[in-house]
């Protein structure tokens, strides 16, 4: 009998956290034939108040995500091209066997999660500038997610236990995991189990870890629009059994404003490219044309006062002006002048620098054979821009003002191998321990200066497909979550036999 009177337990596999990693890895060690219990400090994601793309709304990750990134049934980008980009925007720190695995599984695991357990998709279509993507995401995209793996969960007996928060990992004599210590309403007791697979997010609503691993510049330049409910307690308690950590200053952050809604980088994507983005003194400061909204967004955070401006014309807007007019919240967000002179003043910027690097940028751009489709570059400037780039010379002019960098989740974590077993900081498997989701690190980006100006670069969401697939949160957390499922089943039961989806 443990302290409160409640009764010890035993399971063959626990896991902590409920999100997209630790439900598909319990739904795999189910398959396995392993006793499953998940465990989640949170309440259920289903009722009011828990949406997706919900800035400011309860919710963990999962259901706070928009769905996508689940798309890519079929590779069509050589896996060694995507390991070069990954080296080359990793800064060639970022682990490419972990990267290697995930995009030789992601066509399968996804086709299982749609084939096999039979997750329902949607799917619209969107010009990026002139390359039509097909958005695919999940039918009723965060929220729809949480919904059905609660339902396959249910059906394969796996038991789920919310607001029950997991204190300590417990382990053996030889530093092995073997099982763990939860609080719930009723009291704490101890699981012991098999194998203990860690799923529990990242730890952006933790300011001590957020300053001692991310740093100032983005603790406090940055708003936090993903799960402030996300402490790092896994991380905290996979050190404690000895776990390595990797990147630990690495953040997915995408562009929002002071209204805390989707960022120009989202809403307007078809828009901004055909921009450019300058800080508070009037410098352009990233390569616009190459930039993903991650690497963008980490390098506002960096800029002065953390904030930016998105500058366009009527020849951008006009590539996409269902979407604009679609904007919320544009009067309060967008301010638009005839000149570039006034449409500085509009934003408490020196108008004769703004004009000065507007000039400077139209001088340098080179339209090419097809500019209509943004083919352009700007070389020859301190900061090139290489593609989407045509001449701001079409009135009247728009200021998205303030662009400030959203903090959606850490993606700095622990080590883990390709068998998802928790690496000690002696480089060896930590038995009985595995790990899946936000809290894997699979990433890396850092800042750095060009032409006096800090600017940043990351691996982040390099496109694997044409129609849009991506290394993302949601697809990590599906390849990670099943092998962490399989190998912790395999560890915890002698002969396990696989059971029908």
């Amino acid at each position: 009998m443990d302290r409160a009177g409640k009764s010890d337990v035993k399971v063959d596999v626990a896991i902590v956290g409920a999100g997209m990693g630790g439900l598909i890895a319990a739904i795999e060690a189910a398959g396995m034939g392993a006793r499953v219990t998940v465990l989640d400090k949170l309440g259920p994601m289903i009722g009011k108040g828990i949406k997706a793309h919900g800035f400011g709304w309860f919710g963990n990750e999962t259901c706070r995500a928009g769905g996508g990134g689940l798309d890519q049934v079929e590779p069509e980008m050589p896996v060694e091209e995507l390991l070069a980009l990954h080296r080359k925007q990793g800064w060639g720190r970022v682990d490419l066997e972990l990267l290697r695995l995930f995009h030789e599984r992601v066509p399968g695991d996804i086709r299982w999660l749609r084939d096999d357990l039979g997750l329902p998709f949607t799917s619209t279509g969107s010009l990026f500038g002139s390359i039509l993507l097909q958005t695919v995401h999940v039918k009723g995209r965060g929220p729809g997610l949480m919904r059905f793996l609660y339902q396959a969960a249910e059906k394969r007996g796996i038991e789920i236990r919310f607001e029950t928060k997991v204190l300590e990992l417990l382990t053996g004599d030889l530093g092995e995991v073997i099982g763990l210590r939860e609080r719930d309403a009723g009291g704490t007791r101890d699981i012991h189990a098999g194998a203990v697979v860690l799923a529990a997010g990242g730890f952006e609503g933790n300011n001590e870890m957020m300053l001692r691993y991310v740093g100032p510049q983005i603790t406090y330049g940055a708003v936090i629009s993903g799960c402030p409910t996300n402490t790092g307690d896994g991380h905290q308690m996979a050190l404690e059994a000895g776990a390595q950590l990797a990147n630990m200053s690495v953040c997915h952050i995408n562009t929002t404003n002071q209204l805390l809604s989707e960022g120009p980088t989202r809403r307007l994507r078809n828009i901004w490219p055909g921009g450019i983005y300058v800080n508070k003194e009037g410098q352009r400061f990233i390569d616009e044309g190459t930039a993903d909204s991650d690497t963008l967004s980490n390098a506002i955070a960096y800029q002065p006062g953390s904030v930016a401006a998105l500058i366009f014309d009527e020849r951008a807007r006009l590539k996409d002006p269902e979407a604009y007019a679609a904007y919320p919240y544009k009067d309060k967000l967008i301010r638009s002048a005839a000149t570039i002179e006034k449409l500085a003043e509009t934003i408490e910027m020196p108008s004769a620098q703004l004009r000065r690097i507007v000039n400077e940028f139209n001088a340098a751009v080179k339209e090419g054979k097809a500019p209509s489709a943004g083919s352009g570059q700007a070389p020859g400037l301190p900061i090139p821009k290489t593609r989407e780039a045509h001449r701001l010379e079409t009135p009247p002019y728009y200021a998205y003002y303030p662009v400030v960098p959203g903090l959606n989740h850490t993606l700095g974590g622990v080590k883990i191998n390709t068998a998802a077993q928790v690496i000690d900081r002696e480089n060896r498997p930590i038995a009985g321990l595995y790990a899946a989701g936000s809290m894997v690190n699979w990433s890396f980006g850092k800042p750095f200066t060009v032409a006096g100006v800090t600017s940043y670069m990351g691996n982040y969401h390099i496109r694997s497909s044409k129609k849009g697939g991506a290394l993302g949160g949601l697809s990590t957390a599906l390849v990670f979550g099943r092998i962490a499922g399989e190998r912790a089943a395999q560890a915890a039961i002698k002969k396990p036999k696989r059971r029908k989806s």
